[in-house]
């Protein structure tokens, strides 16, 4: 895969030029630390996979990403993990959060040559906007997953909630995580979470605007490696 790193601190481009050079499949074709001119550089060349910094000068990585034509798969590498959960809601592969060890680098550029054999052509607003059947009673609830904030087993039930309402169906968990897509996951033996609406992430909860999520011990791992 052909790639670039952008990162406005020059010793944090030689790590990831030294990692690339580590992996077979990958090669560097281009590291900068001014943003702008990276953003000349993608334009005119399509690359593979981008290494991307945030808190940068000039233009942060979500602006830089805005100024491109196509869509390369992102890696953010940066030190701050505030910025992990937004990461998420433009599609990005992985969030590194610097000092990266090589083995979680690997894992990250593993992740993008396992999508190399996937479609990119559904854009995620739609794949979000997909809909699907709550039997409560003898109702039937048509809703759009992009709508479910998040969902809790409570007994024999599960609570989908949204900003509007809350619907019981006789379900479990397993049946429930079966009809959703990948913008959902599982925090708790009892909860799953749309990612795209947390708002805040804990060590022992997910905030996700009034609520409160709880983060089970199991689970943390999981959502480490997904969210921070």
């Amino acid at each position: 895969m052909k790639c670039v790193a952008v990162d406005d601190e020059q010793n944090a481009l030689e790590v990831i030029d030294l990692y690339v050079k580590k992996v077979d499949t990958l090669e560097l074709a281009g590291k900068f630390t001014d943003p702008i001119e990276a953003s000349r550089f993608l334009s005119e060349n399509k690359i593979d996979l981008l290494f991307l910094d945030i808190n940068m000068k000039g233009l942060n990585g979500f602006e830089l990403l805005e100024t491109l034509n196509y869509k390369p798969k992102v890696i953010f590498t940066t030190a701050y993990s505030e910025y992990a959960v937004k990461s998420y809601t433009i599609d990005a592969l992985d969030y590194l959060v610097k000092p990266i060890p090589f083995g979680r680098f690997l894992k990250a550029v593993n992740k993008a040559e396992q999508d190399k054999t996937s479609t990119h052509s559904m854009p995620k607003e739609e794949h979000k906007d997909e809909i699907i059947s709550i039997k409560s009673g003898t109702v039937t609830h048509r809703v759009k997953l992009s709508d479910i904030l998040y969902i809790q087993a409570d007994g024999n039930y599960i609570k989908y909630v949204t900003a509007t309402a809350k619907i019981l169906e006789l379900s479990n968990m397993k049946e429930t995580l079966a009809k959703l897509n990948d913008s959902f996951i599982q925090t708790h033996r009892s909860y799953i979470v749309s990612v795209d609406k947390i708002t805040k992430i804990e060590n022992h909860q997910i905030h996700i605007a009034e609520h409160k999520i709880p983060v089970g011990i199991s689970f943390r791992k999981t959502i480490n490696d997904r969210l921070k």
